[in-house]
């Protein structure tokens, strides 16, 4: 082999382009030839670095996958959290909206000069007073359990969404099911 060849050798062993093959070609020259003076520098180089052989230990490469696929599988999990919570905190906020929003239009209703008096004479007596509060409190717990079931409902819906999207994501069966199908409404 040439030099000319052997320096085109050294500058593609420095881009990293050589094979195993051409640095064996390369650390045999190094090995029996004198090179020139200025491949000195090269021959050291090259010779330190063929002279350390590394071995891959045995069953890396699936330890290393399965370490990966363990984050990524985490990853989804962190994922999918976070957009449940993020739904139902919308949820929960246009719910507490609304019921702010009544609250006030209650207050401004009775607030009114014209209904002031109403409220302030319309008992005669405390038991008359206090059925009332108790029957407006059993009304209100009956609606708010109605609405609570709604809320529970759609957050059921939900999950049956984020199933059908895990299913679509994974190409696997939810739940031992060859399909999951929401409800007709």
């Amino acid at each position: 082999m040439n030099i000319e060849d052997i320096d085109k050798l050294i500058a593609k062993f420095y881009r990293g382009d050589t094979d195993g093959k051409e640095e064996e070609c390369l650390a045999s020259y190094f090995a029996q030839d004198n090179p020139p003076v200025s491949q000195d520098k090269d021959r050291d180089v090259l010779l330190a670095l063929s002279s350390f052989t590394t071995e891959v230990p045995s069953g890396l490469e699936p330890k290393i996958a399965s370490l990966i696929d363990a984050w990524e599988r985490k990853e989804n999990e962190r994922a999918k959290h976070r957009l449940k919570m993020g739904l139902r905190k919308r949820v929960v906020s246009i719910a507490a909206s609304v019921l702010l929003v009544v609250g006030i239009g209650f207050w401004y209703q009775y607030q009114s000069a014209g209904n002031r008096s109403a409220l302030t004479e319309s008992f005669e007596s405390p038991q008359e007073s206090q059925e009332a509060v108790v029957e407006a409190l059993r009304l209100f717990s009956h609606n708010f359990s109605k609405g609570t079931k709604v809320v529970e409902d759609a957050d059921s819906h939900v999950d049956k969404a984020f199933a059908i999207i895990d299913q679509a994501l994974n190409n696997k069966p939810v739940h031992g099911q060859d399909s999951v199908e929401l409800p007709d409404k």
